[in-house]
């Protein structure tokens, strides 16, 4: 009941106490307390009067608890609304330290300061309309979608590297293959997982003319990756300018050779593949198996024997057999005794 309600009602029963008494019996009455004479009233004075003291302190008491109780009710609302953020915190993957005025919520919700919040089941999810909506936008990114996050508000509250961040970033990426020259452009911004994935990513849709000042960051497997779809027969910019362009930013080995060797046979005219592995194997020791065998694919027998004597006979053995073999007049061919495994022993 409220307090106000509660004094016009006492005061009404007051008075009909006071009136009913005073039409009972409308005489006076007077006593001594302590040795004060009082004086002479009315008996439904008297009578009314302790009536009259039993609500003012009933009054008192309650104010003194409504008062107690509200300032109880605040600090609780204030824990709530301080629950709701730590709860909006740990969803979005930036937990904080919190501090409540009730110690058992705070002993309770502690563990929001430490963990991450992964709502299961959106559609019966019964909390506030803000927690809601940042719930539905998290589960979109890790679905795999992407989100402008510039038009959400939590977005601001994100910090560097976190997970949604980086997810996001990473579905952008499948999303739209261009924003990887963003990506590598601006490396400073992006996490190393992200960047690693642009990288594919330009690997796998750009063009040698596009991905020529990133040639290094590319990195050599990356690069095997672009010989791959010359071989599958995209037209991506392929020539022996750009070969050399990125072949000079890795550290090659004999093997890589060989498979840019199997490359250039079916994509360079043979003038053009000739002079460009001699040039290699004048520069690099390791790329004169790969030329040995492109000479054995032209028969260039010849100049064939010109390179193995030049050097030990216990070097490039398979390739002197095959030598032996076809001096024979035996019908070899160089993929016959020449493979993957062995070029390089």
């Amino acid at each position: 009941m409220r307090v106000g309600l509660y004094i016009v009602f006492s005061l009404l029963f007051i008075i009909a106490v006071a009136v009913g008494v005073y039409l009972i019996n409308p005489g006076t009455y007077s006593f001594e307390v302590f040795g004060i004479n009082l004086p002479k009233l009315p008996i439904s004075l008297w009578v009314a009067i302790p009536v009259a003291l039993l609500a003012i302190f009933s009054v008192l008491h309650m104010m003194f608890y409504g008062t107690k109780n509200f300032f109880f009710l605040r600090k609780w609302r204030a824990d709530a609304k301080k629950l709701e953020d730590a709860m909006y915190w740990s969803l979005i993957k930036e937990p904080t330290v919190t501090n409540y005025a009730n110690k058992e919520i705070e002993q309770s919700a502690s563990l929001l300061s430490s963990s991450y919040i992964e709502p299961v089941d959106l559609d019966s999810l019964n909390t506030t309309e803000r927690l809601k909506e940042t719930a539905k936008v998290i589960k979109k990114i890790e679905s795999g979608e992407y989100v402008d996050l510039k038009n959400q508000k939590f977005a601001k509250h994100l910090g560097e590297g976190n997970p949604i961040i980086e997810q996001n970033n990473l579905n952008h990426l499948e999303a739209e293959p261009k924003f990887a020259l963003k990506v590598v452009d601006f490396k400073d911004k992006y996490s190393q997982s992200v960047i690693e994935k642009a990288l594919d990513k330009l690997a796998q849709t750009q063009d040698f003319y596009t991905l020529k000042k990133y040639a290094k960051e590319l990195g050599k497997k990356r690069f095997f990756k672009l010989l791959d779809r010359v071989k599958n027969g995209e037209d991506i910019g392929f020539s022996i300018d750009m070969l050399k362009s990125f072949m000079q930013n890795y550290d090659l080995t004999c093997q890589d050779y060989y498979q840019i060797a199997i490359l250039t046979l079916e994509k360079l005219d043979p003038d053009s593949n000739l002079e460009f592995f001699k040039e290699l194997s004048n520069k690099d020791e390791k790329a004169i198996p790969a030329y040995l065998y492109i000479l054995f694919k032209y028969e260039m027998l010849d100049k064939v024997q010109e390179i193995l004597d030049e050097h030990n006979e216990n070097e490039y053995k398979a390739f002197r057999a095959l030598y032996a073999l076809k001096k024979s007049k035996q019908n070899y061919k160089a993929a016959d005794i020449i493979s993957k495994e062995n070029i390089c022993k």
